[in-house]
């Protein structure tokens, strides 16, 4: 027996794995300014947040999951690979769990995910380059992903929050 293609969740999970993907390479594109190297806005967690709340955990993991390939095939490398899908999965696994805890705080789910991508990150490199002095970088990594969080989760409801996704016609795909 065939199964049934649902075409609006199809599309829409197509459209965000295209949103992450263009925000991720805007991002390495137009690298802003920052004070300590290696801090970004994580401008691709907008679409990944946002596809946790409007689409579900299962769905995101498959986004996730796709923008980190495609990154690593067009735009990194093995080292790199392991960096994102270290700060990637972690900070994914732990935004799902603070949503189930604290569902109206979506702010607040951003920033924890930020917080705990750096972390995934910075675990990594201090695996892969043998170097645990890294963790005093850790403090700069939790400020920079507050920051990032913060504003992420910011756009995010605000974006959920407008009258397009509040309508009857649209619905939620999870």
């Amino acid at each position: 027996m065939q199964k049934k293609v649902d075409a609006k969740r199809l599309t829409t999970l197509a459209m965000l794995l295209t949103a992450a993907f263009i925000l991720s390479w805007i991002e390495l594109m137009v690298s802003l300014p920052m004070v300590v190297p290696g801090i970004k806005i994580g401008l691709a967690n907008l679409a990944i947040l946002f596809s946790i709340y409007y689409c579900g955990s299962r769905d995101t993991l498959g986004i996730l999951c796709g923008r980190l390939v495609l990154n690593a095939i067009l735009f990194g490398n093995a080292a790199s690979l392991i960096y994102s899908v270290s700060g990637g999965l972690l900070s994914f696994a732990v935004m799902c769990i603070a949503k189930k805890i604290l569902p109206d705080k979506m702010i607040t789910v951003s920033i924890i995910g930020g917080v705990f991508h750096n972390i995934g990150q910075l675990a990594a490199a201090m695996v892969v380059l043998k170097t645990p002095m890294l963790i005093y970088y850790m403090p700069y990594l939790i400020i920079g992903g507050i920051a990032a969080g913060a504003f992420n989760g910011f756009v995010v409801k605000r974006i959920l929050s407008c009258s397009f996704f509040s309508s009857k016609n649209i619905t939620k795909i999870s």
